[in-house]
């Protein structure tokens, strides 16, 4: 009878023990890891995003104030963009659509050339655009990963059958005027803060797979209020063939595109 219990206890034990590793998974796997870990991996996992395909859908509502002659006074339109990219080096092309015209669109690390879909010839915005320093459809910029590291305590995480999301939520009006250009800039359309703004509000929501970590979706809410303008933005952004090789080439005519 005694060796009886003992094995009884001991297979006990045992089932205990297997419960807790289902329970917990494997080290390295999702349902092992802390609060911390869950938001490192999602962070490293943009962080190490080399190519792939996206997909934009943002929607831009805004009212200036004090329009100037010729100024649209009002705007609210659906902006997409369907693309490949490339990062480090970076290369990005596709279509964009802003409500009205459809124009090919090339981005490298340090230029912006854009073309209607039926002209043959590239116009070089890049001196145009320099003030808006990290603007492209790219989803999430570098940089914007590399400040969400130092602001872990306050991104919360967020769990969905097969996939974690990390959410970051700020309404810092100075924060956003001195990092608003780097936070939003992946969202291509979302608002220029500025340190004259009244009021802000910005987040963010990093949608990552819980099998093999792959970066999947970035969301943005933002709101801005000026004593120049008005804004209210949306924008979604999703993944597809993350880091299998997808290459960008450059298109023809890029070289000689005339700059304005």
């Amino acid at each position: 009878m005694a060796g009886y219990k003992k094995r009884t206890v001991i297979l006990i034990i045992g089932l205990i023990a297997l419960l807790g590793l289902v329970g917990c998974g494997k080290k390295g796997e999702y349902g092992s890891l802390s609060e911390e870990e869950k938001i490192d991996k999602g962070l490293d996992a943009f962080e190490h995003l080399k190519n792939g395909k996206i997909e934009m859908k943002n929607h831009l509502k805004y009212e200036l104030k004090s329009p100037q002659e010729g100024q649209q006074s009002k705007f609210d339109a659906t902006l997409t963009f369907k693309g490949d990219f490339e990062e480090s080096p970076d290369h990005l092309l596709g279509v964009y659509y802003d409500g009205k015209n459809k124009n090919d669109f090339y981005n490298d690390a340090i230029s912006h050339y854009s073309k209607n879909v039926n002209d043959s010839e590239w116009v070089n915005y890049t001196e145009n655009s320099k003030r808006l320093r990290y603007r492209k459809p790219i989803g999430i910029n570098r940089e914007a990963i590399e400040f969400l590291k130092t602001k872990k305590k306050d991104i919360k995480v967020t769990d969905d059958k097969d996939s974690f999301t990390l959410v970051y939520e700020t309404d810092d009006v100075k924060l956003l005027g001195a990092n608003g250009d780097i936070l939003v800039g992946g969202s291509y359309n979302g608002p220029i803060y500025t340190d004259n703004d009244t009021n802000d509000k910005l987040k963010i929501e990093l949608t990552v797979s819980k099998k093999g970590f792959k970066p999947m979706s970035v969301k943005y809410i933002c709101e801005q209020e000026s004593p120049q303008i008005t804004v209210k933005f949306k924008g979604n952004f999703k993944y597809s063939k993350q880091n299998s090789g997808v290459r960008v080439e450059v298109p023809s005519g890029i070289s000689s595109a005339a700059s304005k």
